[in-house]
């Protein structure tokens, strides 16, 4: 380039390309490097599968957030749990029913326990060289009513029927056998 000779200026549309190269070299970067708080994010907008393995520990869980209620089928594997995570409950209810008479004996789990399984014991005086003198009718889980569990209803419980044919007293027992949810 000769002296004295002057630069041509820029044109309007050059001048606003550079702008725009400097603003997006210095402020771009800040914005794509800074971090996203939880506050900033939308309910339901992360799932699961996007969350990198073991970044949600105990600690970040709120007390009574999970129940088998909202868990998967098999989505939790014994193998994952800590001793005694998972407990269970034997609850059980006797009833004497007289000679003669047909009657039932329910067992209920405590609030917030769920029935995982039940069934009966007892008869022993019923039993003689001619046979059962009793019969159990029944033995299945049960709704607070002593119905059985339909439309989606959740059992609270274990009841078992008797008809008792015997001389003598015959006591049984129903047993529940309880999820401490």
């Amino acid at each position: 380039m000769k002296i004295g000779t002057r630069i041509p200026r820029p044109s309007a549309s050059m001048v606003v390309a550079t702008a725009a190269l400097v603003i997006a070299a210095a402020g771009g970067g800040a914005i794509a490097a800074s971090t996203i708080n939880g506050s900033e994010l939308t309910n339901n907008s992360v799932a699961g599968a996007k969350l990198k393995n073991r970044t949600v520990t105990n600690g970040k869980i709120a007390n009574n957030a999970i129940s088998n209620r909202n868990l998967q089928s098999n989505s939790v594997l014994q193998s994952t749990l800590a001793p005694g995570a998972i407990r269970t409950v034997l609850r059980m209810a006797t009833l004497n029913i007289p000679m003669g008479e047909n009657n039932s004996v329910q067992v209920n789990c405590n609030a917030g326990e769920d029935v995982v399984g039940g069934g009966f014991g007892g008869l022993p005086a019923t039993v003689t060289a001619a046979g059962t003198q009793a019969n159990i009718l029944y033995s299945r889980p049960a709704t607070v009513t002593g119905q059985a569990p339909t439309g989606g209803q959740t059992p609270v419980g274990w009841i078992v029927g008797v008809e008792n044919l015997s001389t003598n007293l015959a006591s049984v027992s129903a047993y529940v056998v309880c999820l401490d949810a």
